[in-house]
């Protein structure tokens, strides 16, 4: 896999931002002890620029398609007040339950419920408005995901996806997920109801902000 970023300048950023606490490093260690493919995770400073965004936005309610161990779901809910909800969904049993049991370590963790199953499912039964939402899941669907949560999304509100660069292969896609996520920033660079913002963090983060 290409690396977009040095692991040498990476390491940099990490270690001219604020440290993981315990329980994330945990988390991480045994993602990648336990995990078929640990990187996955969205990491520590993908989990820290998401943080900054809930602290500087007033956001309440978020939905996070695609949990997978749980990194992200805590990063966003430790950063909500004692009011702040986080819906995240996940449809592999494994990955959910792994997230659960660190859910249920936090003492932050009560604000967020965990949907199992496909979430073209159950998205139609989340209510609006959203103040923010995180996209890491299976890259086919991800238009679809970004069309449902736009239309539930407040304005002023975000819609973060991740691995919109994935890898460098969007330059030049070959298999499906590669054209999926090209079509993906196209689809959203192009919607009149938001402002986009492709930024390379990681493996890319598009960043969508709806208008008033």
């Amino acid at each position: 896999m290409l690396r977009l970023v040095d692991e040498s300048v990476e390491q940099y950023c990490l270690e001219h931002s604020d440290p993981e606490t315990d329980i994330y490093a945990r988390l991480r260690k045994e993602t990648y002890e336990t995990m078929e493919i640990p990187q996955m995770i969205a990491g520590q400073l993908v989990g820290s620029f998401l943080q900054m965004l809930i602290r500087s936005a007033d956001v309440k309610r978020i939905v996070e398609v695609g949990t997978f161990t749980g990194y992200s779901t805590l990063k966003m809910a430790e950063a909500l007040g004692d009011d702040g909800r986080v819906d995240t969904f996940e449809y592999e049993e494994a990955h959910a339950t792994f997230a659960q049991r660190y859910f249920d370590e936090a003492s932050w963790g009560d604000r967020i419920t965990l949907h199992r199953g496909a979430a073209l499912d159950n998205l139609p039964n989340v209510k609006g408005p959203i103040d923010l939402s995180f996209i890491d899941a299976d890259k086919v669907n991800y238009v679809n995901y970004y069309n449902h949560l736009v239309e539930l999304t407040r304005p002023g509100g975000i819609i973060v996806l991740d691995n919109a660069l994935w890898s460098g292969k969007v330059l030049a896609p070959e298999d499906e997920s590669d054209h999926a996520l090209n079509e993906m920033n196209k689809f959203v660079h192009q919607d009149a109801r938001v402002n986009s913002l492709l930024l390379p963090v990681r493996d890319g983060l598009m960043v969508a902000q709806k208008k008033g």
